[in-house]
């Protein structure tokens, strides 16, 4: 039973599929695209824990899974306890979506973290701010796609962006430092309890939104002491957290020798990443040897590719689209393994605010990062978008 059937479960269901498995398939829409894969689709919302229990025993499911959504993290832990299936559980699913349990639960066990605290006030995230310093950074505590995450500069910034934050977390929300450094994710897999780490990335944000990112490149130009640092704490960070079997997304903050933190879940990266870049980079059957291991078999993981991906949003500024020229010769020329720009004359483009309206975007898959950067660098070249008054706007790293 997989909760949620949307474009980014699509990897997940096709998996199981080819497994030979029956694919008993969830989402609140009718439309979703995991309907025409599944074996027997059901529309009901993911929150009604009562009526996806009555669909998993009426369809007598052997295990409840999903990913790339922080969403249905906590509602499979839920089927799973009442089913007593294997997967995740209550406990471990909130120490993985609750931003305030999360660090909690990593009290002690060496873990570096920005200085935090949370405040269900205006009054209290001021006050909070003075003892914390700016710049800092507030979240919800529990949301996902950087919905209500914002850099906070000053206190102005702070009474502006506060409700918007809270509106989002439903009462306490976090504060914390801004760690001024790069930014590198984690994707791993926890099996039996113990962490393995597929692959590493460079992260890099919009400019004007610094808690948003338009790019992942894998693998990430890290010297081996960082590598070897990163790559302990990030096993402990898991590991700490009590994830049994399942798959991860971390993200970190370099700092003077010292990565810091940010998130972890128990779900891959979404977009495609762990399903495609994370599969081609590490040579790991992601889906098929989590799957196998829920099962109940004993699995191991493969020696570890190196090869290069990268997932990057096209840059567009804002105005009415004319015309969208370059597309088509680039999915010619075989640059990337998808390229997915939905505009048409007549859209308007508006600025991006969180990671679910970043527009389109591509995913470019080799052997190592210079030919992923080579070809990277051709798709800007050829992908125009005509905007206005018929000015091109090339679409590029501004």
């Amino acid at each position: 039973m997989i909760i949620a059937g949307g474009p980014w479960q699509m990897a997940l269901i096709r998996r199981a599929s080819d497994m030979g498995l029956r694919t008993v398939v969830t989402d609140r829409s009718p439309d979703a695209p995991g309907r025409a894969v599944a074996d027997v689709f059901h529309c009901i919302d993911m929150h009604d824990v009562g009526g996806l229990l009555r669909i998993a025993r009426d369809e007598r499911v052997d295990l409840v899974i999903s990913d790339q959504t922080d969403r249905a993290v906590p509602i499979v832990a839920r089927l799973n306890a009442a089913l007593e299936l294997p997967g995740i559980r209550p406990e471990t699913a909130l120490r993985f979506t609750n931003k305030k349990a999360m660090r909690r639960a990593l009290q002690g066990a060496g873990i570096p973290l920005p200085r935090h605290t949370t405040a269900g006030s205006l009054d209290e995230a001021r006050s909070a701010a003075a003892k914390l310093g700016y710049p800092l950074v507030i979240k919800p505590l529990a949301s996902q796609s950087s919905i209500g995450v914002f850099r906070i500069d000053d206190e102005r910034q702070l009474v502006a962006r506060f409700d918007a934050c809270r509106a989002e977390s439903g009462g306490e929300i976090l504060i914390e430092e801004y760690i001024d450094g790069p930014e590198i994710t984690v994707e791993g897999m926890a099996i039996a309890g113990r962490h393995h780490i597929l692959a590493i990335s460079e992260k890099a944000h919009y400019p004007e939104l610094p808690c948003v990112a338009f790019r992942l490149a894998y693998p990430a130009h890290l010297n081996g002491e960082m590598d070897r640092t990163l790559s302990a704490i990030a096993d402990r960070a898991i590991e700490a957290r009590g994830l049994i079997d399942g798959l991860t997304h971390a993200e970190y903050r370099l700092r003077d020798g010292t990565p810091y933190l940010l998130e972890v879940a128990a779900r891959g990266c979404g977009h495609g990443v762990v399903s495609t870049i994370v599969a081609h980079a590490s040579g790991v059957d992601v889906y098929g040897v989590l799957l196998r291991r829920l099962m109940g078999e004993d699995v191991d993981l493969p020696p570890l590719r190196r090869r290069a991906g990268l997932l990057e949003f096209f840059r567009l500024r804002p105005g009415r689209v004319r015309a969208v020229r370059g597309l088509e010769e680039a999915r010619r020329r075989g640059l990337a393994h998808c390229i997915h720009l939905p505009l048409a004359p007549g859209d308007t483009i508006s600025p991006p605010t969180n990671d679910t309206d970043r527009g389109g975007y591509f995913i470019v898959l080799d052997e190592t990062r210079q030919a992923v950067e080579t070809k990277a660098d051709e798709i800007r070249q050829l992908v125009q978008v005509v905007c206005n008054e018929h000015r091109a706007l090339t679409i590029a790293l501004l």
